[in-house]
């Protein structure tokens, strides 16, 4: 099992890249991910899309491509925010913080290209050029239910022993070790011993006090006031401590939280 199973098989990647590809927006529209889908054309259909895309390669010698193919409004959007009017330039920070959460999630060093347009792409053409022999995600580009654009990840099915080990080709995207190791932080150690333990998330819309009375006589269609306005950050918890606040969205119907702040916690002693 390749360590980039997990990677493909998780939106963590896409999230990083539409997070950033909104703040470089700077507009009122709300970017979100939807579900996995089999091909871009379950994403995007018949539509004409313009497509950008970052090839990269690992320490270890993997390839791989990030594509973004955007439908032909999107693809104006971008256009028209960008100084020198390429669509690649608004997609730099995006396409940077995807880089970073793969080499992180894989756990693994990564040397990314520069961005760049490719030709002729449309909505049967996933714009990643030669690279068939590899593995494949695909995620939507929302803005609410709107399809804004496809996002692609691919990544070579074996890995190449003439690109692994060529430390002076390779940057490090703040990737920690493969293995805790000898004088490694012992924080880190425990992360990485830790990853994969589940905890239970629960999002907070807020609370109110109520005597039993009040309690008993609750009925259908009766309303609950509580200690938090409208419009109001939503708070998340793990395990009961709150950890981040967000607003609601909608990702393919259904709830989700937008992260808009993280809550510091308190150092251990």
């Amino acid at each position: 099992m390749s360590h980039f199973d997990e990677v493909l098989a998780s939106p963590e990647w896409a999230f990083a890249f539409a997070a950033a590809l909104e703040q470089r927006l700077d507009d009122d529209r709300i970017l979100t991910v939807g579900s996995a889908r089999p091909s871009v054309g379950d994403v995007v259909g018949d539509e004409a899309t313009r497509s950008v895309t970052l090839r990269f390669t690992t320490a270890d010698g993997y390839r791989g491509m990030i594509t973004l193919n955007a439908i032909a409004a999107f693809a104006e959007t971008l256009e028209r925010s960008a100084d020198d009017d390429v669509i690649s330039t608004p997609c730099v920070t995006g396409f940077d913080a995807a880089i970073r959460t793969i080499a992180e999630q894989a756990v693994v060093e990564v040397d990314a290209e520069p961005e760049y347009e490719i030709d002729g792409a449309n909505g049967a053409d996933d714009g990643v050029e030669d690279e068939s022999d590899g593995d494949i995600a695909v995620f939507p580009l929302l803005d609410g239910g709107d399809v804004l654009a496809s996002l692609t990840l691919r990544i070579s099915a074996s890995a190449d022993p003439e690109l692994a080990g060529r430390g002076d080709a390779v940057t490090a995207a703040a990737a920690p070790a493969a293995m805790p190791a000898a004088g490694r932080d012992v924080s880190s150690a425990s992360s990485y011993v830790l990853a994969d333990v589940q905890m239970g998330v629960t999002a907070e819309l807020g609370r109110c006090r109520m005597t039993m009375r009040e309690l008993l006589s609750i009925t259908p269609g009766a309303v609950i006031d509580l200690d938090r306005p409208a419009g109001a950050p939503v708070d998340v918890l793990v395990n009961g401590t709150l950890i981040a606040r967000g607003e609601v969205v909608v990702v393919d119907e259904e709830f989700g939280i937008r992260i808009s702040e993280l809550v510091a916690q308190p150092a251990a002693h």
